[in-house]
């Protein structure tokens, strides 16, 4: 009966040391797996960054293009604003 009794109780252990092994392994791939999930997440945020830089300065650009483009606008207004008075005065004179 002893006999018996070490015989499963080797047994149980060797099927409990083939378990630790096993679930050992599936962690380092489950690890290795995280690590590598971690790299591509680490390069997606980079790059996030960079789309997000580039926006930024591109929209900072055309910002600054459009005072110059308001600025210019206005410009144009008062300029056509003093023609047609001079028109208008011109006019008048010539009546």
């Amino acid at each position: 009966m002893n006999e018996q009794l070490l015989q499963q109780l080797i047994h149980m252990v060797a099927e409990n040391n083939r378990l630790v092994k096993e679930t050992q392994e599936e962690l380092r791939e489950f690890k290795k797996e995280m690590f590598g999930f971690r790299d591509e997440m680490y390069a997606f945020r980079d790059e996030m960054y960079e789309f997000r830089d580039d926006a930024t300065r591109r929209l900072d650009r055309l910002e600054r293009q459009n005072k110059h483009i308001d600025a210019d606008l206005d410009l144009l207004h008062r300029k056509v604003s003093d023609h047609e008075r001079e028109i208008n005065r011109l006019k008048q004179i010539g009546q």
